[in-house]
């Protein structure tokens, strides 16, 4: 068993931490944003399902050396949101082969480049820690996350059914430099 927690990583602007306990109601807060409840299958999230995506996401690092990371503005110490990955054991067909990459933002944090600037630092982690390539699902209709998703180099694959909803599977290969 892993008991490893996640590194802290810096960007020019943003720090992106361990989740603790504390990050539960700027978590809560990110799920319950209109975006989010549309992403999340229109379910609006409960404190229990929040609950349960933290401790998940504190789980990941300990038990797999792997997760999602809380991501902070430098500036503010503002919670501005999460990136990471995951094995979620999702029910989808066909089954994720891969490490499975996410990213979610306070609305607050959109449109200042920050998702850029997280992922190419996670991405970079990645690089250097997975002997494998990572893969994402995403909504055909989230057009921004599938631009930055594939700017970065994942790849559509194929449709995969979660949910009762054709999704799009994207795999991205390890960056043969490990730069971005």
């Amino acid at each position: 068993m892993m008991t490893q927690q996640a590194p802290q990583l810096e960007t020019e602007r943003l720090i992106l931490k361990q989740f603790t306990l504390e990050d539960f109601h700027a978590l809560m807060a990110c799920w319950a944003t209109p975006e989010m409840v549309k992403i999340n299958g229109g379910e609006s999230p409960t404190p229990e399902t929040v609950w349960t995506r933290l401790l998940r996401d504190i789980g990941h690092w300990q038990m797999l050396g792997y997760g999602y990371w809380a991501v902070f503005e430098k500036s503010t110490n503002r919670y501005a949101g999460s990136l990471g990955f995951q094995d979620a054991h999702r029910d989808i067909t066909p089954a994720l082969e891969y490490p499975e990459a996410g990213w979610t933002l306070m609305p607050e944090a959109r449109g200042k480049g920050y998702a850029t600037e997280a992922l190419a630092a996670i991405l970079l982690w990645a690089d250097k820690t997975f002997s494998s390539p990572v893969c994402c699902i995403i909504d055909e209709e989230n057009k921004r996350s599938n631009y930055l998703a594939e700017r970065f180099g994942f790849q559509f694959q194929n449709y995969v059914n979660y949910r009762g909803k054709q999704v799009r599977l994207l795999v991205r290969q390890k960056a043969l430099n490990s730069a971005l």
